[in-house]
């Protein structure tokens, strides 16, 4: 099923943004080897539930987590 496809690229992807920071839509597609039209379905998912920010840098488009990541302590 493609949402829930969608939806597992997208924890891909926020997990990769969890553990570089920003990175162009450009590097994401380098890291994940997806397609561009997958990685926006997933970054748009993770916009629409306000877990991530997509911003123009010198005419590139990039992602970054909305909020720092708590830390886990055990």
């Amino acid at each position: 099923m493609i949402k829930n496809d969608v939806a597992l690229d997208a924890g891909k992807i926020w997990y990769l943004l969890s553990e570089r920071g920003i990175l162009s839509i450009k590097k994401i597609g380098e890291m994940t080897h997806y397609q561009e039209s997958l990685i926006f379905l997933a970054l748009g998912w993770l916009v629409r539930e306000n877990k991530v920010r997509i911003f123009e840098k010198s005419g590139v488009l990039h992602a970054e987590l909305n909020a720092p990541i708590p830390e886990t302590y055990y």
